[in-house]
């Protein structure tokens, strides 16, 4: 197979799914999206940075979200890039300087780590909330073809 027909057959695939917002899912949850990236042909090294990153996003959902609502998990691949986003039901927050930290806190701080993490591990990140109708964290990498 050529890379144009793998890219042809790539383009519009995508893994969809829903899981409560319970921490101990977040192995699952990372496992589903290797799998899948496995089907579309892409390696496991090109990828292990951007599924930690996936973890994050994950874990702020479960955490910040407060809510019992199932969180949405989606994947898809568009030519030499895989996509993910994460998008809880839960309370959103108003855009504000945290959303846009670039750097880690300090090495001692035990909070904040997980928006620098997520912007330094993938290729494409985007944050959107909205106060009562939750969040959608879309992270992006490019893999080998």
């Amino acid at each position: 197979m050529t890379n144009d027909e793998r890219r042809q057959w790539k383009r519009g695939t995508e893994l969809r799914f829903s899981i409560p917002p319970d921490p101990r899912l977040g192995g699952y949850v990372r496992r589903q999206i290797m799998a899948f990236a496995r089907t579309q042909g892409i390696v496991d090294d090109d990828i292990t940075d951007f599924i930690g990153a996936i973890g994050e996003a994950l874990a702020n959902a479960i955490e910040h979200a407060h809510t019992r609502k199932p969180i949405e998990i989606v994947a898809w691949v568009i030519d030499d890039r895989l996509f993910a986003s994460v998008h809880d039901q839960g309370v959103g927050f108003a855009p504000s300087e945290r959303t846009v930290a670039q750097k880690l806190p300090d090495v001692y701080a035990e909070r904040g780590r997980g928006l620098p993490i997520m912007r330094r591990y993938a290729d494409v990140f985007s944050v959107r909330s909205v106060p009562g109708e939750g969040t959608r964290v879309t992270l992006g990498c490019h893999v080998s073809n």
